[in-house]
């Protein structure tokens, strides 16, 4: 025999399985989770989605390879910092969104085409005609010319002075 009397046996069950049957089904709150992360993650596309967003994760991953390359004052990284500031405009004037500007700024991912610093310069012009800022196609194309009369020497030595 137990130690536990009837009586405390007789009201433990009788009150334990009301509370457990009245809590109900789990279902209701499972789908108001799942509607609260369809909102929330609705919500982020549309943060993400905008151009300042893209503009801003460009930069930063291209501060991080700068700063592992020690070129912060570059004149090369001034002109980057100039195209993506015309592009974010363009894209702001025109109400796009972050998919478009990501297909307009696409010429500076390509691998294939860009060999040497004056193809990267021939991508900035390419992207610079492309959201019809004539002042800054004239200005980049200068600079490709400058770095296209360059020789392998005064590369190097730019390169080893950081600039």
């Amino acid at each position: 025999m137990s130690d536990v009397p009837v009586s405390v046996t007789t009201t433990a069950t009788e009150v334990i399985q009301p509370v457990a049957e009245s809590s109900g089904s789990i279902w209701g709150y499972v789908a108001g989770g799942v509607a609260l992360l369809v909102l929330a993650g609705f919500f982020a596309y549309k943060k993400i989605n905008t151009p300042t967003f893209i503009i801003n994760q460009v930069r930063r991953r291209n501060q991080k390879e700068i700063k592992k390359l020690g070129v912060e004052n570059s004149e090369f990284i001034v002109d980057l910092d100039k195209l993506l500031d015309s592009v974010q405009e363009y894209a702001i004037q025109n109400n796009q969104k972050g998919s478009d500007v990501v297909k307009i700024i696409s010429p500076l991912n390509d691998t294939s085409r860009i060999k040497t610093a004056r193809d990267m310069y021939q991508s900035m012009i390419f992207i610079a005609n492309a959201i019809n800022d004539a002042n800054l196609a004239r200005e980049f194309k200068n600079k490709s010319k400058q770095v296209k009369a360059s020789s392998a020497l005064m590369t190097g030595l730019l390169k080893r002075a950081g600039i």
